[in-house]
């Protein structure tokens, strides 16, 4: 149903559908719409009672429109009043956009189609995105290879890539690159300024520094003499230097 403006809405309390204007003059004649207060008329609205007299699947559909174009929050195939209302809100700026633009065969369809909104604020579903950051195989050897060679002072040698301990560390590493850092976004008031922000929360699955802590200690568990063998040597390097040795 596409007709004009409907300027009652706002103070309209929505009768069954087929009901008529009250009779002002009649006692009692509001009861149910507006507290039944007297001398005041309930005016059938013809958006809310298209949208009671829909089939489901149909209110259904308009319901997802009205929600991706910003008009109303949640989609439902069962009729309520924020759907009517949203309709009706709807069906006005339609025909506002209709005669301002000179496009009489535009249908409120079409009006909402092309007024999507992206669901980027308070209250759309706000999907995460995810990073994954591209690594060579060299490169991921190369990130095993430096917390080798600063725990036993030697890099990576060919027994160890022949080792369960390094391919499980391996995998490990790949896992958490596969991973990723996980983002999600929203738009909250600061507490301080009462201005609307866009708020990112970032989850790392990946960083450089988890990589050398878990390579650490999967080098000190498989390799516990290599390790003990570097730091001997270090400390005794620190101690000649100490004692003034050259």
């Amino acid at each position: 149903m596409e007709t004009g403006f409907f300027d009652n809405w706002k103070n309209t309390g929505l009768p069954a559908s087929g009901s008529t204007f009250s009779n002002p003059s009649a006692a009692n004649g509001n009861v149910g719409f507006k507290g039944g207060q007297a001398n005041q008329s309930v005016v059938t609205d013809p958006y809310a009672v298209d949208v009671l007299n829909m089939p489901p699947k149909t209110r259904l559909a308009l319901s997802k429109l009205l929600k991706d174009a910003g008009y109303l929050r949640t989609a439902s195939s069962k009729y309520n009043k924020k759907l009517a209302d949203a309709y009706i809100v709807a069906s006005q700026d339609f025909e506002t956009e209709k005669a301002r633009t000179g496009r009489p065969a535009l249908t409120i369809s079409d009006f909402l189609v092309e007024n999507y909104e992206a669901p980027t604020g308070s209250g759309a579903p706000n999907l995460p995105s995810r990073s994954i950051y591209q690594y060579t195989e060299a490169d991921r050897i190369k990130m095993i290879d430096d917390v080798s060679q600063t725990l036993r002072g030697q890099g990576v040698t060919d027994a160890d890539k022949s080792a369960k301990w390094y391919k499980d560390l391996k995998k490990s590493i790949d896992n958490m690159i596969a991973t990723g850092t996980v983002s999600t976004s929203k738009k909250v008031k600061n507490p301080k300024t009462g201005v609307l922000e866009v708020q990112t929360v970032s989850t790392p699955g990946f960083s450089q520094e988890q990589v050398a802590t878990v390579a650490e200690k999967a080098i000190r568990k498989a390799t516990p003499e290599d390790v003990a063998r570097k730091e001997r040597v270090d400390f005794t390097s620190w101690m000649f230097s100490a004692l003034g040795g050259n």
